[in-house]
């Protein structure tokens, strides 16, 4: 009985000392995701300006189409190109953990390569040129994924698991191409800032939850599925969302003109929508990361874990975000 109790305390110290070396890793790791993230936004804005020929670009492609010029959010369609690749190998291995095909080979190159396609579809029919031509294209992607996944699990002659899997597959493409394609969206109706202060509002509505949660927090929210958030938490991330909302919308004013104005009592609304969403979004993923029995996505990022530890709440928010930007 003796040695349960002490080593209770040393339980607590070391549990501490863990948090506080992850908060501290996040609080680098954070601010520099933060800059980065602000200078590819001036960087897409500046393209944007430039009169850059897609024949003579990596956007060649686009001139057989009748788009002579880069269109607006290139810079941003080769970010998130990169996102889906990198976040595809994460979503692989839970593919691959959920399916029990452990012997697949291929899975992450496939939501790669079909994740940069629907985005892609999703961007040109934005664009206005020939908003069919997106339709059509995202179609055949997400149908030439479905059967390319089947003929991936069924090699070597094995059946079990193969319609699952050509699912898994074809879902997490549509996850992370056609839910990033909506932050195209909002590029070409609005401006990249939007998709930054969208960004802002979700990251704000983590942080305050994880605080609040830390000091305040008792009542567990979803204790089988998320053990760490509580109903104190959910409270405190709100209201620092619906607070950035509100702070945003005063500054889009007179730092985007042109640009349609929200009021604040509307800005309090979006910023408690998109919270909310945004933390919805982070449970779907740890039910994802349960089904798999993985703890974290990856350890891409010191103290914030995997891409898609970052990316759950964002991708789940974006087509909400693009829904009521369309409706304010």
């Amino acid at each position: 009985m003796a040695a349960s109790t002490d080593g209770r305390p040393k339980s607590i110290l070391r549990s501490l000392c863990t948090e506080t070396t992850m908060l501290s890793k996040r609080l680098v790791t954070g601010p520099l995701l933060v800059i980065a993230l602000l200078g590819l936004a001036f960087l897409n804005e500046y393209v944007g300006t430039l009169d850059w020929k897609t024949s003579s670009s990596i956007f060649w492609p686009m001139s057989s189409l009748g788009i002579e010029t880069v269109p607006p959010g290139a810079i941003l369609f080769l970010i998130c190109s990169v996102v889906v690749a990198l976040a595809a190998r994460e979503l692989a291995a839970v593919a691959t953990a959920c399916t029990g095909r452990t012997d697949l080979r291929g899975i992450s190159g496939l939501i790669t390569c079909f994740g940069i396609l629907s985005l892609y579809a999703v961007w040109l029919g934005g664009l206005g040129n020939d908003p069919m031509l997106g339709v059509g294209m995202l179609a055949t992607v997400l149908a030439a994924c479905f059967f390319g996944s089947l003929w991936l699990a069924s090699r070597g002659q094995r059946t079990e698991g193969t319609v699952l899997t050509a699912l898994t597959t074809t879902g997490f493409t549509v996850y992370l191409g056609v839910f990033l394609g909506f932050f195209m969206l909002i590029q070409i109706d609005h401006s990249v800032w939007w998709i930054i202060g969208v960004i802002a509002i979700v990251k704000m509505c983590d942080t305050g939850a994880y605080f609040t949660g830390c000091s305040i927090g008792r009542h567990k929210m979803i204790p089988w599925l998320s053990p760490g958030k509580t109903w104190e938490g959910l409270a405190g991330g709100l209201l620092a969302a619906m607070g950035t909302a509100w702070g945003l919308s005063a500054l889009s004013g007179s730092c985007l003109p042109g640009e349609p104005h929200i009021t604040a009592w509307m800005a309090l609304l979006i910023g408690f929508v998109i919270g909310l969403c945004g933390q919805c979004g982070d449970l779907v993923m740890s039910l994802m990361k349960r089904d798999a029995g993985l703890k974290d996505s990856s350890e891409l990022l010191p103290g914030l874990g995997g891409m898609m530890d970052v990316l759950d709440s964002p991708l789940f928010v974006a087509p909400i975000a693009w829904w009521l930007l369309q409706l304010t």
